[in-house]
């Protein structure tokens, strides 16, 4: 799914224009992005929560050149799903 058809689904089960739902979608990634740059932790009651977490810096090697390269300290947006959705994700997997 890409951010037109969430916006679709969103007008869809919303009851609302196309191009008001793709004004929420963006403004909503929009403060998605914001805090994630402010290091802040986002959560939803029974979806998860995201947060950016900084990866030190590692050393890796090149495997054709064997050269060794630095790669620096970064970082990154991740998502940790909340124990209700994994339940959900799985259901159908229990036996």
């Amino acid at each position: 799914m890409n951010k037109s058809d969430f916006a679709r689904e969103l007008a869809i089960r919303t009851n609302i224009h196309k191009s008001e739902a793709m004004r929420i979608t963006n403004v909503m990634l929009d403060i998605f992005s914001e805090r994630l740059n402010r290091k802040e932790k986002m959560q939803f009651s029974g979806f998860g929560a995201f947060e950016t977490r900084l990866t030190p810096k590692r050393m890796v090697r090149n495997p054709r050149t064997k050269e060794e390269v630095i790669i620096p300290a970064r970082y990154k947006a991740v998502f940790k799903p909340s124990a209700k959705l994994l339940g959900e994700l799985n259901a159908d997997k229990a036996e």
